[in-house]
């Protein structure tokens, strides 16, 4: 291969699996080198966040991408930023979308006028050789949306994007790739972090982060250097947050969990 020359994108596309990150953490364990995108029409088990269960109807993309020592281990911590970003600017250069309104939310969400269209699970496995592996899942409502969320959902269709998965796919493992070629391990990691917060919502925003063994509230202020959220509370404090579920109180309070969930 001629120096310079990007190697051909490997894709193993299947029909109906139990979920494409499991797949991909199979073909780590098998020795793929990676990198690796699995998609599939459906997914029979397809998970979320915190053990939840993703609705993976066909009609929807769902992509994972293997890679192996993407990054360090004090940096892994930043890809769900990293692959949020990427999906974020996949999705606003489709046809038919208003890149105005395609937005992330904290941690790893991804919005279309405000509502959830896209789930993303990243895991990760110390391989046999000490190599880490890492997937990168997303599924992206296409066609389809789930029922019974406690959030606003939305779907590309209902939203006037008229794409077919291929297309869907192709921008998705394009920009992600691209993202995490920005990130550069970790050293790339501020250009991230800037180009997030300029697609971020709720910004200045009063927030609830509902966490495994309680609830904060305050109200987003930044992103620091290690990609945790910053919440100043009444009192002017700021604390740093690392992992859980945030809801805007003025916009989707409506629609959050009691603070009891985790």
């Amino acid at each position: 291969m001629p120096t310079g020359t990007k190697a051909p994108r490997r894709r193993l596309a299947l029909g109906e699996v139990a979920s494409t990150n499991s797949v991909a953490l199979e073909a780590a364990r098998a020795g793929d080198p990676g990198p690796l995108w699995v998609t599939a029409e459906r997914q029979m088990a397809g998970r979320g966040r915190r053990g939840r269960a993703w609705v993976s109807e066909p009609g929807n993309l769902y992509a994972s991408w293997l890679v192996i020592d993407p990054a360090p281990l004090e940096h892994l911590s930043n890809l769900p930023l990293v692959a949020s970003l990427g999906v974020r600017n996949a999705l606003a250069k489709l046809t038919g979308a208003d890149e105005e309104l395609v937005a992330v939310k904290w941690p790893n969400d991804v919005l279309v006028r405000g509502r959830k269209a896209v789930g993303i699970l990243l895991e990760s496995e110390r391989l046999p050789d000490s190599r880490m592996a890492v997937v990168i899942g997303c599924g992206v409502n296409v066609a389809h949306v789930p029922d019974g969320t406690p959030y606003e959902v939305t779907s590309l269709a209902r939203e006037g994007v008229r794409c077919d998965l291929d297309a869907i796919f192709a921008s998705v493992a394009d920009e992600v790739e691209r993202a995490l070629a920005v990130f550069r391990r970790g050293e790339g990691f501020a250009a991230i972090r800037r180009e997030w917060l300029a697609h971020a919502v709720g910004l200045g925003q009063a927030c609830r982060v509902n966490l495994a063994d309680g609830t904060l509230t305050g109200r987003f202020e930044a992103l620091d250097e290690r990609g945790r959220l910053i919440l100043r509370g009444d009192d002017g404090e700021t604390t740093a947050v690392s992992a859980g579920d945030l809801f805007f109180l003025e916009s989707d309070e409506r629609m959050a969990p009691p603070v009891s969930a985790v």
